[in-house]
């Protein structure tokens, strides 16, 4: 599972191992990305790598309105390949998510403590993902579609893979994010088939610190998101 992450780092230093073609993203720190809200992913459009903002909860194209986003924040690698939601992004559309922690909750004395999970070093890494541009369809009003703007109004969506949790993860939770280290972030990218990006990140590369609860809140969003207490 993954439901809140942080990227305090900016995304265009993957440059050096991802060959970045444009950005269209302006960069600030973010120390608690919520569900629906837009975050940096890195995606081809063509034959182009790009670094544009994407809302965080994908919506088929196919879907009648964005609500379904809201249960799509996470997709299984075992099964997305085949899941109808998944199955065109998974072959033409994957993506990569840019983040240096992400976050997960401790069932503890009646309340909810969340944990801030990340690399040994701190540094950047990926998330591997999935995306999908969803075109909004014509409001209907009775049989009849609605006569007004034609303007149409689409939006880039994704979606973060998720497998089976390693040790460190597994006292929380049975699923965690998949990460991608840097050296294979550009395969995923290109759709080569890692056999082992089912394989949770060894834990011995990760650490997990206890943080403030104001994370609960996906209002919150300042660097005190990221504090460790005792």
């Amino acid at each position: 599972m993954c439901g809140r992450y942080s990227g305090t780092i900016d995304p265009a230093e993957l440059a050096g191992t991802i060959a970045l073609d444009a950005c269209a993203f302006d960069f600030h720190p973010r120390y608690n990305i919520a569900p629906t809200q837009t975050a940096p992913v890195i995606a081809q459009k063509g034959d182009r790598t790009l670094l544009k903002g994407m809302r965080w909860g994908l919506i088929p194209s196919w879907a009648e309105n964005e609500k379904i986003g809201h249960s799509l924040i996470n997709a299984r690698i075992e099964t997305a390949s085949g899941k109808p939601a998944f199955r065109e992004a998974w072959k033409h559309r994957r993506c990569l998510v840019p983040a240096d922690g992400f976050f997960e909750w401790e069932s503890k004395d009646g309340g909810k403590r969340p944990w801030h999970f990340h690399l040994k070093d701190r540094s950047q890494f990926c998330f591997a993902g999935v995306w999908e541009t969803w075109i909004k369809p014509p409001e209907k009003q009775g049989d009849l579609f609605e006569i007004g703007s034609t303007e149409e109004i689409s939006m880039d969506t994704f979606t973060i893979l998720t497998t089976r949790s390693n040790v460190l993860m597994a006292e929380l939770h049975d699923r965690m994010p998949v990460i991608l280290r840097p050296e294979n972030s550009a395969d995923w990218l290109r759709g080569k088939e890692l056999p082992s990006l089912a394989e949770p990140f060894p834990a011995a590369d990760m650490a997990r610190l206890p943080v403030s609860k104001k994370v609960n809140s996906p209002k919150y969003d300042t660097p005190d998101c990221l504090a460790p207490i005792d």
